[in-house]
């Protein structure tokens, strides 16, 4: 696995709605692949229009930022 590899694989899984799960890597291990590719993931999802929401907001019913939904 490459982190080129590991971005499109994200990014192909990526419709409206869905939940990108990252592995970021643990204290003394050093980042993982997929946290290498997060960069690459963040600036392709922006310029799909699209809208980065953490799991924790998501699943508490709130918006980042206090937004209101947007549906696309």
């Amino acid at each position: 696995m490459t982190v080129e590899k590991a971005a499109a694989r994200a990014l192909d899984a990526l419709i409206p709605g869905a939940i990108l799960q990252i592995h970021v890597g643990t204290p003394g291990t050093g980042p993982v692949i997929d946290a290498q590719a997060l960069p690459e993931i963040i600036d392709a999802v922006q310029a799909r229009g699209c809208r980065i929401v953490d799991l924790r907001t998501l699943l508490e019913g709130g918006r980042a930022g206090g937004e209101q939904p947007r549906h696309r």
